[in-house]
């Protein structure tokens, strides 16, 4: 009776084991390329709504996005790199 107990625990947890198996999803992977940024934020308001001024420090790109119950809509983009090369 007991060996019947063990093989159906046995087989209960690699069934269990399987279904974990298949329904595992892979990491996602938001950033293409060479490896992920650098980047630096602050968040700030601007006419009444929370803007975060986002940028990117190895590209210099900057961006802006202000929150609006829930949702992250762009406000504005801008390449900081270029600005920083035009002064030199």
């Amino acid at each position: 009776m007991a060996r019947w107990i063990v093989a159906g625990l046995i087989v209960l947890n690699v069934l269990l084991g399987v279904g974990v198996y298949l329904r595992w999803e892979p990491k996602a992977n938001a950033q293409i390329g060479k490896g992920t940024g650098e980047y630096a934020t602050v968040a700030g308001t601007s006419y009444n709504q929370s803007i975060v001024y986002i940028l990117e420090v190895n590209t210099g790109k900057l961006v802006a996005v202000r929150t609006d119950g829930g949702k992250v809509m762009a406000v504005a983009a801008h390449d900081v790199s270029a600005d920083i090369k035009r002064l030199k």
